[in-house]
């Protein structure tokens, strides 16, 4: 509510002053003008409403109004949001808007943007029938968590204490650890990104499974027809096995990281140096670049089937292939020389450049 007062300076000078009232129930004094707008409260993780800028003083959980330009009370506060919710900005008497509180829904409700996570402890760290979850386990290295994520759950898991293990199952999971994690998916979509390295993810039929690894040592086990399973950008000491019909991808290790593989698809993209292959009967096996040297491909297993290995490019040297009975070995380049392939009888080696050199046994 507003009205207007006049003031009377002197020598004929009449000044008008509007009063306006905001609902906190403190005056607003300024020449001719009304009271600025207020700032939209909101509670924790939640955004301010269209138009508003956060208040500084909203209480989290509460959804507490904000305040105005001069301090009052910007509107109502909402009522308490059940298990910590967002604010949603209300409209105010004064023009700012206010915070209602909205329940966060649980654990289930918790995946929206812009929202904490839940904390959890131990094995209290579950999620399923179809619910998003966005956990952060608030353990420790000696006390870590066991996530299970399971029945067509959405799962945002994060592990800062490192050490956590976990399950996605009929499921979809996106695992951030600190080092040292332990991550089982099974007919799931499981992503880790492994901070601190040495973490182990095992996926079975029918999973889609991929990890970053900063600072390198991961290792995944693929197992199963439809298995798909990546480790991207190791630094180094990374291991895949992948066995009964699953397919393993590299896309660049610096140096040191081995493959073995039993599926349709075993690429490492470009390695630094001194990687390995082992390469099942009958399958195809690829190294893109290797940039220093030193990089093998050979062989396992005893079942019978004609492989196909390749080396497109040695760039660094040393490269070589064992090339078995019935195989089709192939090193495309070696720009720094001492490549070789051993060549059983039987076998069909190529090796291209003056550097390179078959060695038939």
């Amino acid at each position: 509510m507003a009205m207007n007062r006049f003031i009377a300076l002197g020598r004929g000078i009449l000044l008008c002053v509007t009063l306006s009232f905001g609902c906190g129930g403190s005056v607003t004094e300024s020449p001719g003008s009304s009271a600025s707008a207020g700032t939209a409260g909101f509670g924790r993780g939640g955004m301010p409403a269209d138009g508003g800028t956060p208040a500084a003083t909203g209480v989290a959980g509460s959804g507490a109004g904000g305040t105005d330009s001069i301090g009052n009370s910007a509107g109502r506060s909402g009522g308490s949001a059940a298990g910590g919710g967002a604010g949603k900005g209300g409209a105010t008497d004064n023009g700012g808007a206010a915070g209602s509180g909205s329940p966060a829904g649980g654990s289930g409700g918790s995946g929206v943007a812009g929202m904490r996570p839940d904390s959890c402890l131990s094995d209290a760290c579950k999620c399923s029938d179809g619910q998003t979850c966005n956990f952060a386990c608030s353990g420790t290295v000696t006390s870590p968590c066991s996530f299970d994520c399971n029945k067509n759950a959405s799962c945002d898991l994060g592990c800062p204490g490192a050490l956590c293990t976990g399950v996605c199952q009929n499921a979809s999971c996106n695992l951030t650890c600190a080092g040292g994690c332990a991550l089982t998916c099974d007919a799931a979509t499981c992503n880790t990104n492994c901070t601190s390295g040495n973490c182990n993810s095992t996926c079975t039929s029918g999973s889609d499974c991929a990890t970053t690894c900063a600072t390198g040592g991961c290792t995944t086990r693929c197992a199963g027809a439809g298995a798909e399973c990546v480790i991207d950008s190791c630094p180094g000491g990374c291991n895949m096995f992948c066995t009964d019909g699953a397919s393993c991808h590299m896309p660049s290790c610096e140096s040191g990281c081995n493959l073995q593989c039993d599926g349709p698809r075993c690429d490492l993209d470009k390695c630094g140096g001194a990687c390995a292959i082992g390469c099942d009967r009958g399958r195809t096996c690829q190294i893109g670049e290797c940039t220093t040297g030193g990089c093998y491909i050979g062989p396992i297993g005893t079942r019978a089937g004609h492989s196909t290995l390749v080396i497109a490019d040695c760039s660094g040297g040393r490269c070589s292939i064992e090339c078995a009975a019935g195989d089709t070995c192939t090193i495309g380049a070696c720009e720094g020389g001492h490549c070789t392939i051993i060549c059983e009888q039987g076998a069909t080696c190529i090796c291209k450049g003056p550097n390179c050199y078959v060695t038939m046994l």
